[in-house]
């Protein structure tokens, strides 16, 4: 009985962690290690934890390929979870199958996981990121659906892990 108890509140702890704008329990994308995490405030800053609501355009293109759940974006989508690896005043190129960051390159896929053409949205195929744009990408999934396709991004807030439940390592094939 006590188990069933503790199962219980846990989910129930769960529950109210995902409706408070304060913390997030991300069990849901493999962009970020599945954990607790806490909205904080900061200037963003290389390699920060980011949250964002796709632009209606790409937010319908996600949900469509069922990329992204419902939720409480103006979109009606979730926030996604991302690295911030690119800030405003940093060079980005787009050719020959690479998005290139400051010299970094990160391969880009021409299908996705169910082996579907990938649209790309992007405007320019190169440039500076504009203040307030920041490129946003994961170091936890290959096949992460990201800048690399959707292009510079604004960001809601910064996130701060609290509590990790699995212990993810990096991937360093790009």
């Amino acid at each position: 009985m006590k188990i069933k108890l503790w199962l219980l509140l846990i989910l129930l702890g769960l529950i109210v962690l995902n409706l408070t704008p304060v913390f997030y329990f991300n069990v849901f994308t493999h962009s970020l290690p599945y954990g607790i995490y806490m909205r904080i405030k900061g200037i963003p800053q290389r390699g920060d934890y980011a949250s964002s609501c796709l632009t209606p355009e790409i937010a319908q293109y996600g949900i469509s390929r069922h990329y992204l759940a419902q939720g409480n974006c103006d979109t009606g989508t979730v926030r996604v979870l991302k690295i911030i690896k690119g800030l405003p005043g940093d060079h980005f190129v787009v050719k020959n199958g690479f998005f290139e960051l400051n010299g970094i390159s990160y391969h880009i896929m021409n299908k996705d996981s169910s082996g579907r053409a990938l649209e790309f949205f992007y405007k320019e195929k190169q440039g500076m990121l504009d203040k307030g744009k920041y490129i946003l990408l994961s170091d936890f999934a290959k096949n992460s659906w990201d800048s690399r396709y959707w292009g510079p991004m604004s960001i809601q807030f910064l996130l701060k892990p609290l509590w990790i439940f699995e212990n993810v390592h990096n991937f360093s094939d790009r």
